[in-house]
């Protein structure tokens, strides 16, 4: 790629779904390339979380209140890109 060239972000990492029982701890990661480096936000049911930017996204003490669907958008000064949604599906502990 030439110097000052640039490219609109691509995911080189998908997060993928989860199920898991209430109280576990989950982690959703994502990984994205391009030119600049692009920043990130994770989304909750195409929300943006407030303070999650970065690779990974760590839920703890899960509820049934978190299943949902995550995305992460990448962008930079060439593009935006949405993942693939993850669905968190939350099973009651028993």
């Amino acid at each position: 790629m030439a110097a000052g060239a640039t490219s609109a972000p691509t995911f080189t990492t998908q997060p993928t779904g989860q199920t898991v029982t209430a109280g576990a701890t989950v982690t959703f990661s994502a990984a994205a390339t391009g030119s600049p480096s692009p920043t990130l936000q994770w989304q909750k049911n195409a929300t943006a979380i407030p303070g999650q930017t970065s690779a990974s996204l760590v839920l703890s003490n899960v509820t049934a209140a978190d299943a949902a669907s995550y995305t992460v958008v990448a962008t930079n000064s060439a593009g935006t890109i949405t993942s693939s949604a993850a669905s968190l599906v939350v099973n009651a502990a028993t």
